[in-house]
């Protein structure tokens, strides 16, 4: 039967008297349909997958529409059959016609969606057809969702006015007094009005930027405005959502206007709150106008105006401005009074003005009191929504925020806390009290949750909690407002507390949702705080403790005498509660293993050891269907075993209390939970029993108790390992246990148990899924950490172990063969002085050979390290050396990209080959200077590096001769530059190490060559010379140090530079520890004064010389050093020293700031530069451009390698001219005779104040103030070409590390971006016009990213703005190579 036949016949069914038949037929059509019409395909932008789930912008989803293989005769009888079936009587039948519609809506042409449309507008409209008015609102709201986006503008036109007319004629008869017979009638039309609300709320969210649908918004508006007064609840609530819906796509006017409305409105409402009440009544101007208004509002308008600025400011409160958050914010506080918080112990201590008011107003109108608690929980969800999204806007507010956040984080007036009388006692204002005697909250606590089924105060309290954890988020790199700042939050009591403190005696909370979430708040204050720690930005102290850093930037927190023990109690309180819920008891455990992290962990043995009664509790328990059934007891299982990893592997716990509990009351049950089923907690119980060993050897246990322990854990491992058919998971943690067990207890196990675990890894070796687990594990027990009392004999799998692993330096995987390196090394190392193969050390020989490559310098440093264990390791492996692994090291020794630690283990493995005589010197000699290295400079360092390398290790006749050869060749007339560059190259790096003034004549010969080097034409000749005498002067300094002092106040302006050179090599010698045992702080006094005579030279050159000689001595001998730096700093010490104009103090103080920044990259102490920091910062308001730029690039030095050297300087000293010099412009035109050219003297400025603040973001974030950086970002995404793309990469990077801040200042990126997508390249060809076209992929590469970031696309002017930018024919391109890569 054909397609067409077959529906025709569907049709005909659907039209049949027996319901059943039209069901079958209706879904015998609706499968059909799907598989005549191809899936629709769902363009999904990056934008739409990040977005915020409550708001689906326009432009961010399209549909494409897939037509029927159906004439359209057929498609129009197939339209008209299922919607006729939309007034079945069968609800059945009705259901399986709007999924049929469904499947229609991405599928038919355009006239039959419209055709859909108005149907089912009009059947949502008609007054009788009430019993089907669910269907048809559900049908359209699915067409809505999956209508193709072209058909948009058509589709959305056709609803939107009649919905605004059946908002507005069905809501007049809503409400309105009428007799008995018409309340159906009203009943019917507040059902229109709340679908026509719904189906708007879809529109809108959909099609609502769409242009011909932005020509409505006023009037909807408009209309659902008046709809916030309704006297349905449902209606207030669908208006609600409609505005909050609409406040994404309006304009910015439309926007302003709608708050300003609504803010008006609800400045004139009449609260809900008893002191609201008491105003009321004592007030004495009633013939006010507007408080007449005030006294008629009615509090379900309040509710519904509050719930609307709360969706509004939920959906786009990055757009609301200062006078708008300023203004909004007061009248959300005034619902949220702190006074009314009340608790359930708050009624013995109400004032006479309280008792005086409850006599006044009598029992507490439940309804009243609901409302006031919706209120109360739409404003807290409101200024969450602020504090996440205006951060900046909100700041001056959130003291009173935080302040109402607390009082309702208890607001619980139907029940009493037994433990909340301590507030009486004295004490300092910080102690948290959680003794047991006042806290004897249990199960009982929790009893009462089933008579409280009308209380709804929770909800209140859990709206104040999320609050609190939005400022806890947004405080993380200020931790001084949740920790060190003090508010009240009990009624009437004087006594404050801090955030921190209020949530850890918040723990009680009876109400589970609640109770966790305070929890889970508390836990990420405790992350964000170890965090700030580890970063330097807190000091984690105790009373007897405390910081003398001088510090002020630094936050001070007592965790450990003030926090901890109440936290360790709560929690503890938490776990024993036998009907305290399973999300409880998990936040508990989070919070404990955070707590570890922490210095001073969870506090004495007696506190750990009772946490650990409490895990044993929860590995015991079988989950049953009190606590969530097994699923839930897994889970917490889960939780608990990572609680006992973090507590073993902390630190700062007392390893043999820990011990002695854990063995008493734990170790069974752990060894018992390897046996459950759940692959996650198989594990995880492993990995604790793999922390166990380590934990016996540091508490010193007796041999019968690592006896003991020993063979447990043989029995639990040994099965998981030897078994086949286990998650990968379990597999590579039973590994993980064994090489711990091996490694640490194998004295204590018999062979047979001890052989068997070493068979098992093996096979595991041999495993390619478990490969690179069994080589770590190899490693680990190759590496014995036992007590010593004997080693591991390793010879059962030695030889199979060494051939395997030396077969996998050929795979091509990079993981497998880093790890097998290095498992070599290890083992060749562990070896030494044993009996051992030598067959084997040849193997690995052999092999590696083909990993000394310069292709990968790593793998290539891993091999050559390897080599050299080898070659310590036996010394009859010359034939290996010789036939495989010498080609490979001559080869490389040739290579330009030979450097840093493959170079180092490459010099190591050829003075080794040279020292055990593997190889003859003089042929090694021969072959490495005849190496062909051109006129690569930096193959020529390399094989002068490498022949010192090999002479040094020579022995005395064979190193005399070298000498020789390198004093005839440089008085030659007939060498080459290139030749006498490795000459003289090799005499320095042989005279750093061998004291070539003890050798007759040698010194006189290479100072007449060195000197006489100056001279010549050559660089590379100039260099090498300067270079030689530096590393010379290391290993004879009392010979040739004196020379070039002596020549460096007699120099001209051309050997100046390189005898600085020369002393620069000297300098940096000594700081890296390539000196052997001469001490420079014995010589600084005869290098200071020449460094500092020349730090005014005219030659750039020559300053940077001196200022990085000055650096790095700064690094040996920082108190010489930097004591003088102070003092060229200022401008009266340098006139003192130098009897030089204004010109030299300039440059004087340029390299002074240079050396600084020199110092700090190569790592001068911290302690010792610190008191300096603030003089060398006064350099950064010098008047003069070069100076402020050499600050500017010192204060880079310091945050990018110590940030600690500037964190506490950064406000006072750093950020006003940072961000000074971050704007400022001085711009000049040069007459060039054809034309001009515009100069920009501050660019250099800009560019290195914008790095700094790009490098804050990275190091120290807490030290920006967004505020008046995200102005200078937007200015900068406008500047030059080189200061977009600095901009480019920080808004890159903000983009996933503060998007709040990047939403806020969308709107001033749009213009920046737009003007650099509409660059013109003009005549630009070649590079000139590459660099122009990356720059426009750059600023399209940030606007795909930006449209990613969440609540971005919430912003009409930017949708519109990346609209238009992916429609533009000019960008094509570009944007198809960036989804690609993106």
């Amino acid at each position: 039967m054909s397609t067409s036949s077959y529906i025709d016949e569907l049709l005909t069914k659907m039209s049949n008297y027996d319901k059943d038949e039209r069901y079958m037929a209706t879904s015998d059509l609706c499968e059909e349909l799907k598989r005549q019409t191809p899936t629709a395909i769902s363009t999904t932008t990056p934008t739409q997958r990040n977005s915020h789930p409550q708001s689906h912008h326009p432009h961010t989803t399209n549909t494409k529409q897939t037509s029927l293989s159906i004439d359209s005769r057929t498609e129009k009888n197939i339209c008209d059959a299922v919607l006729k079936l939309l007034g079945d009587p069968s609800n059945d039948v009705q259901t399986v016609a709007v999924r049929t519609l469904v499947v229609l809506f991405t599928s038919v042409h355009e006239e039959q969606i419209l055709k859909i449309t108005a149907m089912l507008g009009r059947l949502v409209l008609d007054p009788t057809k009430s019993d089907l008015r669910d269907v048809y609102t559900d049908g359209l709201r699915k067409l809505l969702k999956t209508v193709p986006l072209h058909m948009g503008d058509n589709v959305a036109m056709k609803l939107i006015s009649e919905l605004v007319d059946g908002i507005q004629k069905n809501s007049a008869l809503v409400g309105l007094p009428s007799p008995p017979a018409d309340k159906h009638q009203e009943k019917t039309a507040g059902d229109i009005t709340v679908s026509c609300l719904e189906i708007t709320t879809e529109l809108l969210a959909r099609f609502g930027g769409l242009p011909k649908i932005t020509q409505k918004h006023e009037s909807v508006v408009q209309v659902v405005l008046t709809q916030l007064s309704s006297e349905s609840h449902m209606v207030r609530k669908r208006a609600c959502n409609v505005l909050g819906c609409l406040s994404n796509v309006i304009s910015d006017q439309l926007l302003y206007r709608l708050v300003e409305s609504l803010l008006s409105r609800i400045e004139l409402a009449e609260g809900v709150t008893r002191r609201s009440k008491r105003r009321k009544t004592r007030s004495v101007s009633s013939e006010s106008t507007d408080m007449n208004v005030f006294m008629d509002s009615k509090p379900s308008d309040t509710r519904a105006l509050i719930q609307t600025m709360c969706a509004i400011s939920r959906m786009v409160g990055q757009r609301l401005g200062q006078v708008q958050i300023d203004r909004l914010v007061p009248i959300f506080l005034r619902f949220c009074d702190p006074s009314d918080a009340v608790s359930g112990n708050d009624a013995d201590d109400a004032d006479s003005e309280d008792m005086e008011d409850a006599e006044e107003d009598g029992s507490v109108d439940e309804a009243a009191m609901a409302l006031a608690n919706e209120l109360r929980e739409s404003c807290f969800t409101g200024f969450q929504s602020f504090v996440l999204r205006c951060p900046v806007e909100v700041r001056p507010h959130l003291p009173q925020i935080i302040h109402a956040a607390l009082a309702y984080m208890r607001h619980d007036p139907n029940y009493s806390y037994d433990d909340e009388n301590e507030d009486e006692a004295d004490g300092d204002e910080d102690d948290i009290n959680m003794d047991s005697d006042e806290e004897d909250y249990d199960d009982e606590d929790y009893d009462d949750d089933e008579d409280d089924d009308d209380d709804d105060s929770w909800k209140v309290r859990r709206s104040a909690v999320r609050t609190l954890i939005a400022v806890v988020q947004e405080s993380k790199h200020d931790l001084s407002k949740v920790w060190i700042d003090e508010y009240s939050w009990k009624k009437n009591k004087k006594k404050k507390t801090t955030v921190a403190g209020a949530l850890v005696n918040r723990f009680k909370e009876r109400e589970e949702n609640c109770r966790v979430d305070i929890i889970n708040c508390f836990n990420r204050l405790l992350t964000n705080t170890v965090s700030g720690y580890a970063a330097g930005e807190v000091i984690l102290s105790s009373p007897d403790a405390m910081d003398t850093s001088g510090d002020t930037s630094q936050v001070s927190i007592e965790l450990g005498s003030k926090f901890v023990p109440a936290i360790v109690g709560a929690c503890e309180k938490q776990l024993s509660a036998k009907k305290g819920g399973v999300p409880t008891k998990s936040a508990a455990f989070t919070l404990l293993s955070t707590l570890c992290t922490a210095p001073g962990g969870m506090g004495n043995a007696n506190q750990v050891n009772s946490v650990l009664l409490h895990i044993k509790s929860t590995l015991n328990s079988s989950g049953g269907s009190g606590d969530g059934g097994q699923n839930s007891s897994k889970l917490l299982k889960l939780d608990a075993l990572c609680l006992v990893r973090s507590i073993i592997s902390c630190s700062h716990h007392d390893v043999v209390g820990l011990k002695n509990g854990l063995l008493k009351s734990l170790l069974p049950d752990i060894c018992e939970t390897v046996k459950e089923h759940w692959y996650k907690v198989i594990a995880e119980a492993l990995r604790v029993l793999t922390e166990i060993p380590p934990l016996l050897l540091a508490s010193n246990s007796s041999d019968d108790e690592m006896m003991t322990v020993a063979r447990v854990l043989y029995d639990s491992v040994e099965p998981r390992l030897a078994a086949h058919d286990l998650d990968q998971e379990i597999k590579e943690c039973a590994l993980g246990t064994s090489a711990s067990l091996l490694s640490t207890l194998h004295g204590k196990l018999n062979s047979d148990q001890v052989n068997q675990l070493l068979s098992l890894i093996l096979q595991r070796l041999n495993n390619e899924s478990t490969r690179i687990a069994a080589i770590k594990a190899i490693s680990v027990i190759v590496v014995d950490t036992s007590d010593g009392s004997d080693k591991l004999d390793l010879s059962p799998i030695l030889n199979e172990t060494v051939s395997e692993l030396a077969s996998l330096l050929r795979q091509n995987s990079r993981g497998v063969k880093q790890s097998a390196l290095q498992c070599l090394d290890v083992i060749v190392q562990s070896q030494q002085g044993a009996k051992s193969d030598s067959k084997l050390h040849e193997l690995i020989l052999q092999e590696v050979s083909g990993n000394i490559r310069d292709t990968d310098l790593h793998i290539c440093h891993l091999s050559l390290r390897l080599s050299l264990a080898v070659m310590e390791a036996s010394s009859t492996c010359g034939a290996a050396i010789n036939e495989h692994l010498l080609p490979a090291l001559l080869t490389l020794s040739n290579s330009p990209c030979l450097q840093d630690l493959a170079l180092d283990s490459l010099l190591a493995v050829l003075g080794k080959a040279v020292q055990s005589d593997a190889v003859i010197f003089q042929d090694l000699l021969v072959k490495l200077q005849n190496k062909e290295h051109g006129d690569s400079r930096q193959v020529i360092a390399n094989l002068a590096k490498c022949i010192a390398a090999v002479t040094v290790s020579a022995d005395e006749s064979n190193r005399g001769m070298v000498i020789s050869n390198i004093l005839q060749s440089l008085e030659s007339a007939e060498q080459n530059v290139y030749s006498t560059q490795l000459a003289l190259r090799v005499s320095g790096d042989v005279g750093r190490v061998v004291d070539l003034s003890k050798l007759t004549g040698v010194t006189d010969k290479l100072q007449q060559a060195y000197f006489s080097s100056f001279d010549s034409p050559s660089d590379g000749v100039k260099n090498a010379a300067a270079y030689g005498l530096g590393r010379a002067s290391v290993g004879a300094t009392t010979t040739f140090l004196p020379v070039i002092l002596s020549a460096l106040e007699e120099s001209n302006q051309k050997t100046r530079y390189l005898l600085l050179a020369a002393l620069r090599e000297l300098i940096n010698c000594h700081k890296i520890g390539a000196s052997g045992e001469t001490d420079i702080t014995l010589i600084v006094q005869q290098i200071l004064p020449q460094l500092t005579l020349h730090c005014a030279d005219k030659e750039e050159g020559v300053r940077t010389v001196v200022a990085e000689c000055l650096g790095s001595l700064a690094c040996v001998a920082s108190d010489e050093v930097l004591t003088q730096l102070q003092g060229l700093a200022t401008k009266q010490s340098v006139e003192e020293a130098i009897d030089a104009d204004e010109e030299k103090n300039i440059l004087v103080r340029s390299t002074v700031a240079t050396s600084v920044k020199f110092a700090i990259a190569g790592h001068c102490d911290t302690v010792k530069l610190l008191p300096y920091m603030t003089t060398f910062l006064q350099l950064m308001k010098e008047e003069d451009l070069t100076v402020r730029n050499a600050a500017l690039l010192m204060v880079y030095s310091a945050v990018h390698h110590n940030p600690k050297l500037v964190i506490g300087l950064m406000e006072d000293h750093i950020m006003p001219s940072l961000i000074e010099l971050a704007q400022n412009k001085m711009q000049r035109k040069i007459d060039l005779g054809p034309f001009k050219h515009v100069v920009d003297d501050f660019l250099p400025l800009r560019k290195a104040a914008i790095s700094i603040f790009a490098t804050c973001l990275e190091k120290c974030p807490r030290t920006i103030n967004f505020a008046s950086f995200m102005p200078i970002l937007t200015k900068a995404l406008g500047d030059v070409e080189d200061v977009q793309l600095q901009a480019h990469q920080i808004v890159t990077s903000m983009c996933s590390k503060f998007p709040t801040e990047i939403v806020g200042s969308l709107e001033g990126f749009i213009a920046p971006l737009q003007k650099t997508l509409n660059k013109r390249m003009g005549n630009k060809t070649g590079t000139e016009l590459e660099r122009a076209m990356e720059w426009v992929k750059s600023a399209l590469r940030i606007i795909f990213v930006l449209s990613r970031v969440e609540g971005a696309m919430n912003l009409q002017m930017f949708a519109d703005f990346v609209e238009r930018t992916r429609k533009s024919p000019t960008h094509q391109i570009m944007l198809k190579e960036l989804e690609e890569v993106m």
